[in-house]
């Protein structure tokens, strides 16, 4: 079934009226990421704007070129709020719904302590990384992993890194208490014990990768804020 506009005011309705919010916020988000991968922030905008029965505007604070937050409002009730952002590295969709116009939105100090370290160390090499200290290294590693499966799956996460982190990412989830993530990557891992390479079992069992890709974005773990909290208190 076409997943446009029309299809997004009945999900919008739902989330602001507290109903099937899993769901719901799944299908909006996978939507969203698409057109924010092919359009970038302009085009989530333009796409927000043409829901019927909505109105956008983008809310001021947390900013920045490569970011923005938007909020959707349709008559009586909450408004959906939508962060967007993207760097080459990551692309990031958060819909949820607001508590309404008296609260307003702030940037999640956690996310922006998160990403600001990822950021300063993208491009290292494996043996920059083992040289950094725990903090950082966490910040990495666990960063690494939410921008190679947000952007092609567990099985581009196993294939480009060729598991030379695995198993001090694999710690770090526990550490960080993401037990649901740490299960699903041990079960990709699982998937490509027989295969003579990551890249040979990514190619012989996809249908398998894809669905644990679902897992983790089912899983909905905030793998950023644990990873802050835990690391960079």
């Amino acid at each position: 079934m076409e997943y446009g506009p029309n299809e997004m005011a009945l999900d919008l309705d739902a989330l602001r009226a507290g109903g099937a919010e899993f769901e719901v916020r799944l299908r909006l988000e996978q939507l969203l990421l698409q057109t924010l991968r092919k359009d970038g922030l302009r085009g989530v905008a333009q796409l927000l704007a043409s829901v019927p029965g909505y109105g956008v505007r983008q809310l001021q604070g947390g900013e920045s070129e490569n970011a923005a937050r938007y909020s959707c409002l349709g008559g009586d009730g909450p408004a959906v709020i939508v962060y967007a952002s993207t760097t080459p590295d990551l692309d990031v969709i958060d819909v949820t719904a607001d508590d309404g116009p008296h609260h307003p939105v702030e940037s999640d100090p956690w996310h922006d302590r998160f990403y600001g370290e990822w950021e300063a160390m993208l491009g290292l090499d494996d043996a920059a990384v083992a040289k950094l200290d725990l903090p950082r290294r966490a910040v990495f590693l666990i960063g690494l992993l939410e921008a190679e499966v947000m952007n092609g799956g567990l099985g581009q996460y196993l294939t480009n890194t060729d598991g030379v982190h695995l198993e001090s990412t694999l710690g770090l989830l526990d550490e960080i208490g993401a037990t649901r993530t740490r299960r699903i990557l041990a079960r990709a891992v699982g998937l490509s014990s027989d295969a003579e390479s990551f890249v040979a079992a990514w190619d012989g069992r996809s249908e398998e990768f894809s669905a644990l890709d679902d897992e983790f974005l089912a899983a909905a773990e905030d793998l950023a804020g644990m990873t802050a909290r835990a690391f960079l208190a």
